[in-house]
């Protein structure tokens, strides 16, 4: 027994040595991938004139009594890198309500709710690709249905994210486009795609922990015969502090209703916005 365990560290320091030759004499291509848990950079932006991006915030409507809310995040887990290539597993989820003020009181007519599970590649320091799995529906909340009377539909969708960014060199700017193909959706059983594109960038100092940005988000949708949701949003950022800050914004959103209740209705709205990012 004690034999057998002789040789084996025999072999053991043998092999040890070896490699540390290898490692002297030739440059080590082998080496495991790195590993990190809650990485504090994210690989792909915000989308955040996006009227269903994942955030804290609140709008006011300035033209009707409407209030638009959502309560939620999305965040990086874990990323690893495999030779010049990084890999980031993130989620998010997200409550958006759409609320009408009425004098003491408060209707919530929409509560719709948004999960994603996105992967992130990044291919070099300016293209990072992003695929993933998310999962969207849409509700009327008992407001909605009782005080307001409004009839429902059976909203709901699984998708795929196929989406790509690309770092500008100027203007701190990104721009990214893609879409998502849902494998299940209904009520529009037939109709898979939505297209997008946008872009955000300025980050223009105007005063001490304040800047001026711009961002603009365009979608089509299959299911409402291709038409599009445009989102044009111009604010300020307040104290960054490593991706994190308030923002104050303005957004002019038109074409189809992003609230899942109304998918084949359109729609103009000019809000001012406050957004916490984290």
């Amino acid at each position: 027994m004690h034999h057998r365990l002789r040789i084996a560290l025999a072999v053991f320091s043998l092999f040890q040595a070896s490699h540390v030759v290898r490692a002297q004499s030739a440059p080590d291509t082998t080496a495991l991938p790195s590993f990190r848990a809650f990485p504090s950079q994210r690989m792909f932006p915000r989308m955040s004139a996006s009227g269903t991006a994942h955030q804290l915030g609140m709008s006011k409507d300035f033209t009707t009594p409407l209030i638009r809310g959502s309560i939620g995040y999305q965040g990086p887990l874990f990323e690893t890198d495999f030779g010049n290539t990084q890999l980031q597993l993130g989620a998010g989820a997200t409550v958006l309500a759409s609320i009408i003020k009425k004098p003491r009181l408060l209707q919530v007519v929409t509560v719709d709710f948004l999960v994603e599970f996105p992967v992130d590649i990044r291919l070099s320091d300016r293209l990072t690709l992003r695929t993933g799995y998310g999962h969207f529906s849409a509700h009327f909340a008992d407001d909605g249905i009782e005080i307001l009377q409004k009839s429902s539909v059976n909203y709901a969708k699984d998708y795929i994210l196929l989406l790509g960014c690309w770092r500008l060199p100027f203007a701190d700017a990104v721009m990214y486009g893609g879409g998502q193909y849902a494998y299940h959706s209904i009520p529009v059983e037939d109709k898979h795609w939505v297209l997008q594109w946008g872009c955000e960038g300025g980050n223009f100092r105007i005063l001490p922990e304040s800047y001026l940005y711009f961002a603009v988000d365009v979608k089509w949708k299959s299911e409402a015969a291709w038409a599009s949701t445009q989102s044009y949003q111009c604010g300020l950022k307040l104290f960054p502090r490593n991706e994190r800050d308030l923002r104050i914004a303005y957004t002019f959103r038109t074409g189809i209703d992003d609230r899942g209740q109304y998918f084949l209705e359109r729609t103009d709205v000019s809000q001012l916005g406050v957004y916490v990012d984290f």
